[in-house]
């Protein structure tokens, strides 16, 4: 008898699930029927309007009433989005002077969605950086709209609020909101920052020179940040960063990005103190020798090998690898560093076998995809 009840439970919540399955396949046809038919309506009224503003200048004040209506639907703004997709590919000049014609209905939407759930209020500054809407311009009702939702608990919010405040190329707007952001009381990686400022859309040289005026201004974090997006974007800021290098009261992440700066763009002028802190028998932070040492790949010299052959005997892994690491890139072969890997000590060996054997296997890879 029970196995005959748990024969009818089984076979009833199988048809349950068949019951649903069902019901799911019918209504996602119908949601579909429905997108499809908003995407031919859309497309219609936007080729209309697209062929009447390429003839007069402007467009149908009645079109951006249906649009204010139609938009506040976030399903209604994903068929636009893909719809205006296709025709942004084929004539982007026509697509931003129909979308600059729209302010006032991105304004009125703006209001409407910042007041709605995280992925709905990201959704609005996505279009905005996608279409380049405010590329060249900063208008104000929307760049609020913008700030505002860069206070948001929502990183996806902030994060694609500050996408588009790049996409404006105005560099107060950009400092503005790195300021809104570089908050104590909420957390933003500063390789979003680094990464993001890499996609400005303006003047570089007036960007970084807006940056470096309002250094000081900023978080160690936020500065942090600065100083990576200065590293990976230019070798234009060699004295500036020599002199927090040597600042012995800036935090030691400061001068580390400094470190790394130099390692990526040679400048006799820091060799000397790169030199100093690679040193470990000067009693440096085995911080500041392991990145040090790395750096100084850079700057090959005969005092450079001999520190950094040196420092293939400290007892931290992390310095003996960047060292090693540093004289591979330098070119030194096996044969130079024979005295090493044949010595006594056995972990200065097995990391320069261990680099050796990793070019070897690169070098092999590489003459196969050549073969090849």
């Amino acid at each position: 008898m029970k196995i005959e009840i748990l024969l009818y439970v089984y076979l009833t919540v199988c048809a349950g699930m068949i019951l649903f399955n069902i019901v799911s396949a019918v209504l996602s046809r119908i949601r579909d029927k429905r997108i499809s038919k908003i995407n031919k309506r859309f497309n219609k009224q936007i080729l209309k309007e697209l062929e009447y503003l390429e003839q007069n200048g402007n467009i149908h004040n009645s079109h951006k009433k249906y649009l204010s209506k139609k938009l506040k639907r976030i399903g209604n703004k994903r068929s636009f989005d893909i719809m205006l997709e296709s025709k942004y590919t084929e004539n982007p000049e026509l697509v931003q002077q129909y979308l600059h014609s729209l302010n006032s209905v991105f304004v009125s939407l703006a209001i409407g969605y910042c007041k709605k759930e995280a992925t709905e209020s990201a959704f609005f500054p996505y279009i905005i950086k996608k279409y380049r809407i405010l590329q060249g311009r900063s208008f104000d009702s929307m760049m609020d709209m913008l700030y505002s939702l860069l206070t948001e608990p929502s990183i996806y919010c902030r994060e694609n609020a500050m996408q588009a405040i790049y996409t404006t190329g105005d560099t107060e707007c950009v400092l503005k909101a790195l300021k809104i952001v570089d908050n104590p009381n909420r957390f933003y990686h500063t390789k979003l920052i680094t990464d993001g400022l890499m996609n400005f859309d303006g003047s570089f040289s007036k960007l970084n020179t807006a940056l470096w005026e309002a250094f000081e201004e900023f978080s160690v974090q936020m500065q942090l940040a600065l100083l990576n997006y200065f590293r990976f974007s230019s070798d234009d800021h060699h004295e500036k960063m020599l002199k927090l290098l040597t600042d012995k009261n800036r935090d030691d992440e400061i001068r580390f990005a400094c470190i790394r700066y130099f390692g990526k763009y040679r400048f006799d002028e820091a060799y000397p103190y790169l030199l100093e802190y690679a040193d470990f028998r000067n009693g440096t932070r085995w911080e500041y020798c392991a990145i040090a040492s790395s750096a100084l790949s850079t700057y090959p010299c005969q005092k450079t090998i001999e520190c950094l052959k040196a420092n293939l005997y400290h007892q931290n892994w992390y310095i003996r690898f960047n060292s090693s690491q540093a004289l591979e890139k330098m070119g030194l072969t096996y044969m130079d560093l024979i005295d090493i890997i044949e010595g006594n000590d056995r972990y200065a060996s097995e990391i320069l076998r261990y680099r050796f054997d990793i070019r070897d296997m690169i070098d092999e890879e590489r003459r196969a995809v050549t073969v090849c």
